[in-house]
């Protein structure tokens, strides 16, 4: 469903099902980079980078329209139910439509409604953000593509599966990645760092095949992707993403 002005999707339902909009664009923070400042003697400090950003927290001022005056108490009570959330969900919202974030409501709708609101109902309620926000463009698979162009600021981790059987190996650039024994196929998942085949809709292990330590990213620019052994198909979901 397309997003219209000041609509947006979050717990898997879109705005429109409560009839609910956001009264004004909110402030869009950027994440924050870990670091810590570690003094030392000379009036000077060393600088620790964590190398890990923190999640950008946003408050969403919105409206919503009952029916009748008698049906708002209920447009309430199902607008906080949509928003009891208890984990991480896509998020996406009308003014950056080209990219899903990860959000989870950290802070209830409190309803601000008077009686001169009469059907309308104003409130508000904040979530948390994770860090990078995920390109739509990345998220279908490329096959046998021999390269792969990242065309944001950060390297992605992307998801590859490879069908084929026995010892293969890969090359993205200069990186090698090496597979031993496979069985018809893997799937090599490097935001999770775990390998796997789904066999009858059953996920199998596959982590004995991977002979790497350090899962693959496509890095900023050219991707140059080749691959040797018994292989059919490689498909490859670069996942795109840049940081909030």
């Amino acid at each position: 469903m397309e997003l219209k002005r000041g609509q947006f999707k979050i717990n898997h339902q879109h705005s429109e099902q409560c009839n609910v909009y956001m009264r004004e664009r909110p402030k869009r923070p950027s994440a924050a980079r870990v670091i810590e400042m570690r003094e030392r003697p000379g009036n000077d400090s060393i600088v620790m980078d964590f190398k890990y950003y923190k999640n950008a927290e946003q408050t969403i001022s919105c409206y919503a329209k009952a029916v009748n005056l008698e049906e708002v108490s209920v447009l309430e009570e199902e607008i906080s139910y949509w928003l009891d959330m208890g984990s991480y969900t896509d998020y996406t919202v009308y003014y950056d439509p080209h990219y899903i974030y990860q959000a989870i409501v950290t802070s209830s709708p409190e309803f601000t409604g008077q009686r001169r609101n009469g059907n309308l109902i104003p409130f508000d309620f904040s979530i948390s953000l994770r860090p990078f926000k995920m390109s739509r463009v990345g998220l279908s698979w490329k096959t046998n593509k021999k390269i792969l162009i990242n065309t944001e600021k950060y390297p992605s981790k992307p998801k590859i599966h490879i069908f084929g059987s026995g010892d293969i190996s890969f090359s993205i650039n200069d990186q090698v990645f090496e597979l031993k024994g496979v069985d018809e196929e893997i799937l090599i998942d490097s935001a999770i760092e775990e390998s796997y085949k789904k066999v009858k809709g059953e996920i199998v292990p596959q982590d004995e095949k991977t002979l790497f330590r350090d899962y693959p990213l496509l890095n900023t620019g050219r991707n140059k992707i080749s691959w040797t052994g018994d292989v059919q198909k490689i498909q490859i979901m670069p996942r795109w993403w840049t940081k909030i």
